[in-house]
């Protein structure tokens, strides 16, 4: 698998770039997709990311991951469930 590291948040200008490139309505919908798809895994269950997005989406898939993981942990809900990527970003992974 390959190594998709590099795309991770490293801060958030990529926030406002993907935004102003793709408009806010085409951006939020992508956003809204990735969430559903990560609030709907379930403990034990991963996405490999090489064969479920397009290449051109690759790095904003795993920002937006980025972005939903890091605001899971700062949530004041009690979480049952976290969501985690591989040491090579490759797969997002849902645990409890």
């Amino acid at each position: 698998m390959p190594d998709y590291s590099k795309h991770r948040m490293q801060n958030w200008e990529w926030y406002a770039e993907y935004r102003s490139r793709m408009g806010i309505e085409a951006f939020d919908k992508y956003v809204n997709s990735v969430y559903n798809l990560l609030m709907k895994m379930k403990p034990g269950a991963y996405f490999v990311i090489e064969r479920n997005v397009k290449p051109e989406n690759i790095d904003l898939f795993i920002k937006i991951c980025c972005m939903f993981i890091r605001e899971q942990s700062l949530s004041d809900l009690k979480n049952d469930i976290y969501h985690n990527f591989n040491a090579d970003y490759s797969k997002i992974v849902c645990t409890n």
